[in-house]
């Protein structure tokens, strides 16, 4: 008896840690997703999840800790209306916003877990606030819900967003209110380890940054501070121990010099650094000494996202930029590491240092062009080192981007992402990316500007997929107007994911897919002419499919297709072979086809046309009784 007893006790122990990991993933998906990509405010997700408390009590016990693990609070300025009338008044809002005292709407969950007492469950502290909220206000609704009547012992993690959107009076906040809600959150939350602030548009109302005061105060326990604003925050002081260690500045660059202290250098292992100038980025750091090189020891993940280019509104493309429906994938970096060395990312016949991309520039002693080098030569040896990396991410960088790349050692790096590069992209040397686990190269609309430059992108393109590599993740992306091909010989044939945001040729699909066992996700942009006619003449006629029975599949790997057909309407596609639009078109029947080659795909994803059309063709195929038991799959296919 005592141990059928044990037995029934084991069994429910293992069946509550299941319910508990069942519920950990539904709230970490709908509820703790981070703020900047998430739409709807936060308190009315957690309402949503509320009734799952209520179902019985051993869901209640297993959904608490998670439903209380963030205490939120959103704060909405309500418009002024006009009195006489009930509707808003433009031109009486712009009149009286200098003397109307703004009033609040709130939303929050803070009320309900003090109520419980289940102030234990809170780790997270979320304030979202939405138009003319100032720091007082937020104060004043703070503490009417309560808040400041405890000490948060368990918050560590602390996330503020502020969108003032469009605020008649422009009003710019006092630095004693600022003041006010930095010791009132000081207070409150004594064990901060990380703090997240974003507001895009904070320079118009704030004399300073916001919260300066709580930084200063708890330097020396955060270990991640992410802070995306148009002021400067004030990060000098000493008082940071090495604790460390993750660190996102998407703030203006100090114009007179260095402001962040080198104990940073020393611990961080994630470092993301946005509104920088290339020729300034790493001057916020202080330097060691004019002889020893910014070290950064443990850093694993570096992103540097550059400002705009000056001239890139001035270069357009005259072709329609492609759609990706494929969400851009960021894996974490490996655990192993080591001192890098070897060679370099750069063809031996680079046109590094060139400064135009279409000619070449003799570098004469005495031309400006050679003074440049110069000039480029003494800011890359301010370049920091980074031992330890193993995911780089690049974007917006204004020159060519070979010229960033020489400072790493590719083959010590196991993530690679370079987005919106414009120049210089055909000079990455397709043999020097080998090592890596996943690349993904986004070439901007300004950077593929001629034909030339789309028939460079071909050959690169047959360049990179000829080379042997244990890549498993590749993401291209590229504003084409012709047709991609891939190249007979497929080198990359260790891939699991690859999306294509470029016109690709869907003939050339067959043969990838054959040579890519371990494939498991596929996005593609397909042009709507294909040569796969010419490539399988005879093969397929429509009306009759009756080689589908006989021929082998492409692949047993694939789980997920997602194919975009075309231009921006099924109108704009002219039929070939005089079909009107009620009829599938070549390129879809094509698709079905490819479909019905790949027994293990579970989701395909395209435009609604274009799933209504596949959903006829799959219906054609089916209809044949001597190929629907071969092609079995296909009515199992979700397809949206």
């Amino acid at each position: 008896m005592g141990s059928s007893k044990k037995k029934l006790l084991k069994k429910a122990c293992h069946e509550r840690r299941q319910l508990e990991c069942v519920f950990k993933l539904i709230f970490d998906y709908v509820i703790h997703a981070d703020l900047a990509n998430t739409h709807g405010l936060f308190a009315d997700r957690l309402r949503e999840l509320q009734p799952l408390t209520a179902v019985c009590h051993t869901w209640r016990q297993a959904t608490l800790p998670l439903f209380y693990q963030s205490a939120v609070c959103s704060i909405k300025e309500l418009p002024w209306m006009d009195n006489k009338t009930g509707s808003t008044s433009h031109k009486e809002l712009i009149r009286d916003a200098k003397h109307r005292v703004p009033s609040y709407t709130q939303r929050s969950n803070i009320g309900l877990i003090i109520g419980g007492n289940n102030e234990h469950y809170v780790r997270k502290l979320s304030i979202e606030l939405r138009g003319d909220v100032t720091p007082d206000a937020s104060v004043s609704v703070l503490s009417e819900l309560g808040f400041d009547s405890t000490k948060w012992q368990g918050i560590e993690k602390l996330r503020i967003s502020h969108s003032h959107g469009s605020i008649l009076r422009n009003p710019t906040y006092s630095s004693e209110s600022i003041s006010r809600l930095n010791l009132f959150l000081l207070h409150a939350l004594p064990n901060l380890t990380s703090v997240k602030y974003s507001s895009a548009d904070d320079r118009r109302y704030y004399s300073e940054f916001p919260l300066d005061g709580l930084l200063a105060s708890t330097l020396s326990r955060l270990k991640e501070v992410k802070l995306v604003s148009g002021l400067i925050p004030d990060m000098g002081s000493s008082a940071f121990l090495p604790g460390l260690v993750a660190l996102t500045l998407r703030c203006p660059i100090l114009s007179d010099g260095a402001h962040l202290p080198m104990v940073f250098a020393e611990t961080l292992e994630s470092l993301h650094m946005g509104f920088s100038a290339a020729d300034t980025i790493w001057s916020r750091f202080y330097k060691p000494s004019k002889k020893r090189k910014l070290t950064f020891k443990r850093l694993k993940t570096l992103v540097l996202e550059y400002m705009e280019p000056a001239d890139a509104k001035l270069k357009t493309s005259s072709e329609p930029k492609p759609i990706s429906l494929y969400d851009d994938c960021y894996y974490a970096s490996s655990e192993s590491s080591s001192v890098y060395s070897g060679t370099t990312l750069i063809h031996a016949d680079s046109d590094l240092p060139m400064f135009d991309d279409d000619e070449e520039t003799l570098l004469d002693p005495d031309s400006p062009t050679r003074l440049m080098f110069y000039k480029q030569q003494e800011i890359s040896r301010d370049w920091p080192m980074f031992p330890k990396l193993k995911k780089l991410s690049v974007s917006k960088y204004p020159d060519a981007i070979a010229q960033i790349l020489q400072h790493f050692t590719v083959e010590r790096i196991s993530h690679i992402s370079i987005r919106d590069v414009s120049r210089g992209w055909y000079n990455v040397n397709a043999t020097s990316v080998v090592g890596l686990s996943s690349l993904h190269m986004h070439i901007s609309p300004h950077g593929i500007g001629s034909k030339r430059d789309e028939y460079r992108y071909q050959a690169w393109i047959n360049r990179l997929f000829s080379v042997t590599s244990d890549m498993t993740s590749l993401q291209l992306n590229a504003p084409t107007s012709i047709p991609i091909s891939l190249p007979d010989v497929i080198g990359l044939t260790r891939l699991t994911l690859l999306s294509f945001s470029f016109r690709i040729d869907l003939g050339t699909i067959p043969n990838l897919l054959s040579r890519l066992p371990f494939l498991q996700q596929l996005a593609i942009h397909v042009h709507p002419w294909s040569s796969w006619s010419n490539r399988s003449y005879g093969l397929f006629e429509h009306g009759d499919y009756e080689m589908l029975a006989h021929i082998p599949a492409l692949s047993r790997s694939l789980q997920s297709l997602i194919a975009y057909v075309g231009l921006e309407s099924s109108a704009s596609y002219e039929q070939s072979d005089g079909e009107s639009r009620d009829e599938p078109m070549v390129v879809e029947r094509e698709l079905s086809w490819l479909l019905a080659r790949v027994p293990s795909l579970k989701l395909f994803k395209t435009e609604e046309w274009t799933s209504h059309a596949i959903r006829e063709c799959i219906d054609d195929l089916m209809s044949y009784e001597s190929i629907a038991p071969h092609v079995k799959h296909l009515p199992g296919i979700e397809i949206s």
